[in-house]
């Protein structure tokens, strides 16, 4: 599997100013390798939207995953 995204996504900050992060976009990432990468990347999506809340976005944010069949 291969994701390629943006620093939009890393440095997504929330109301406490705390950044999304590499750590937490591996981490969801190796949770969620079972499925398809839409589905990988749609799960991405709506978590880093957890994560800032109602925090108007900053930065671009793109992200593609890619998965050999």
């Amino acid at each position: 599997m291969i994701v390629l995204y943006t620093d939009g996504v890393t440095e997504a900050y929330n109301s406490h100013r705390k950044q999304y992060g590499l750590e937490r976009l591996c981490e969801i990432v190796s949770r969620n390798c079972h499925k398809s990468a839409q589905e990988i990347r749609q799960v991405v999506i709506d978590d880093v939207r957890r994560h800032i809340g109602e925090q108007k976005v900053a930065d671009d944010i793109t992200l593609v995953v890619l998965k050999q069949r």
